[in-house]
């Protein structure tokens, strides 16, 4: 009878310990990757143009008039909302951009674009690869305001085994 009684207690120390194995495994597995975050709000925008693009508009003068086709990017109190201020001769436009948030603290450029009157707004990725995002032209004696690529960041969990 005590033998059974032993083997009885050894069977269920036996299954408990593999239970607690087993549970102590998965949580060796799990990896939990938290990513970085960057604050919604800036504290202190910067007053100044972050970027600047600037190409002087001949007026049949030597330039009297200080005509030019020029785009500013100014930072907002919202890190991933930026002003753009655009001149083109007499004209002034200003438009507001929202770059998605890849966890990184956004860097806005412009880089020139196919014409003298034409460049491209765009940021840097988490790689520092250029993403062209906005096109700034003038046709037609018009200023044109064009999204031209969008992006979107995903969140995603994947259990690993």
């Amino acid at each position: 009878m005590r033998a059974i009684v032993y083997f009885g207690l050894l069977i269920s120390s036996v299954s408990c310990t593999a239970l607690e194995n087993k549970q102590s495994e998965s949580k060796i597995d799990t990896v939990l990757i938290k990513a970085p975050s960057v604050s919604e709000e800036r504290e202190l925008p910067s007053k100044k143009p972050i970027a600047t693009f600037s190409v002087p508009i001949d007026d049949g003068m030597g330039n009297a008039n200080n005509w030019k086709f020029g785009v500013n990017i100014y930072e907002t109190s919202k890190t991933f909302e930026y002003k753009v201020h655009i001149q083109y001769k007499e004209i002034r436009a200003t438009e507001m951009i929202t770059i998605p948030n890849f966890g990184i603290d956004p860097v806005v450029t412009i880089k020139p674009g196919k014409s003298s009157l034409d460049c491209i707004i765009g940021f840097n990725d988490s790689n520092g690869l250029f993403k062209e995002y906005i096109q700034v032209n003038v046709k037609n004696e018009q200023l044109k305001f064009k999204k031209i690529n969008s992006y979107a960041v995903r969140a995603y969990q994947r259990k690993l085994n």
